[in-house]
């Protein structure tokens, strides 16, 4: 598969999420695991292995003591090709004695990287973290723990009637978020969630103003659907927004989406994984796998 190729496997997903739901929550799944990975290589991981947990360049594998099995066949996805280039400084003649700029690295396009899941390969038996449901038991304590060393902003409660029957209201005018006291605590959980998701795309007033209601709420819930999954919430019955609907066939504004939940998405878990760190209840409930799926773990397939 070459590079065109696979930008057209991208937007045959994109297609498909214009005209069934599923699609949407398949990538939204796929993100919980690959939440470092760009939104179109979410997609293309997703459509060429599904069921994948764990990915890594083939040099990365043997690094970590396993070999790809004999006829697999990798996961094209696609990696940057990064060259130095005169800094838009450079256009112009320094003062006497002073140095030019330094040059710049930018895009300047993409070729295709293959990548292997765990299941591709064996060798060297990794520890690798099986995804669990939290029970009722420790939600309280999770919920807790985001609460005091996670989420950014201050977050208060209030009886559902004062909210409007509402579950949770981020407020970008206050800056706070009111959760319903008289809910369950997973629903606290992933309300907070869908809140803090408003609250880092939508983060004042003047950012209020400009957004669109329908695909602000498409961006929360999908976003909070990724953590909730990432902290072991079940979201077997997440009610995610079909967005065929809001993109009215328009495949770069589902491509807009995604790159929207992408960015939430690693906003959020990065502060989860900064946390983590130091706290031992998030870093229990938020293993983290010996392979990093992220980008930086397959350095050997990129051009610099």
């Amino acid at each position: 598969m070459n590079a065109e190729q696979a930008k057209a496997l991208v937007d045959t997903g994109l297609q498909q999420m214009l005209e069934n739901p599923e699609p949407w929550r398949q990538w939204a799944q796929t993100m919980t695991r690959f939440h470092h990975y760009s939104p179109g290589n979410v997609l293309l991981i997703m459509q060429q292995r599904p069921d994948a947990s764990m990915v890594a360049g083939y040099h990365a594998w043997k690094d970590l003591g396993r070999q790809v099995q004999k006829g697999e066949r990798g996961i094209a996805i696609l990696a940057p090709i990064v060259r130095k280039v005169p800094s838009p400084e450079a256009s112009t003649l320094p003062p006497a004695g002073a140095q030019a700029p330094p040059p710049m690295k930018a895009v300047v396009g993409f070729k295709v990287a293959t990548v292997f899941d765990v299941a591709q390969t064996q060798g060297k038996d990794l520890q690798i973290p099986q995804p669990k449901l939290l029970g009722s038991g420790n939600l309280d304590n999770v919920l807790h723990h985001v609460l005091t060393t996670v989420v950014p902003v201050p977050v208060q409660f209030a009886p559902a009637a004062q909210l409007n029957g509402a579950n949770g209201v981020w407020s970008p005018a206050q800056q706070t978020i009111t959760l319903a006291q008289d809910r369950s605590p997973d629903h606290q959980l992933k309300t907070l969630l869908h809140e803090w998701a408003h609250s880092v795309g939508v983060p004042d007033v003047a950012a209020a103003r400009n957004r669109h209601t329908g695909s602000e709420e498409i961006v929360a819930e999908t976003t909070a659907f990724v953590l909730a999954g990432r902290l072991g919430l079940d979201t077997s019955q997440y009610s995610l927004p079909y967005v065929g609907h809001w993109a009215q066939g328009d495949p770069q504004k589902v491509l807009a989406l995604t790159q929207a939940v992408s960015g939430r998405v690693q906003t959020m878990s990065t502060a989860l994984e900064h946390a983590a760190q130091k706290d031992p209840v998030l870093a229990h409930t938020l293993e983290m796998p010996p392979v990093q799926n992220t980008p930086a773990a397959e350095a050997d397939y990129e051009v610099g």
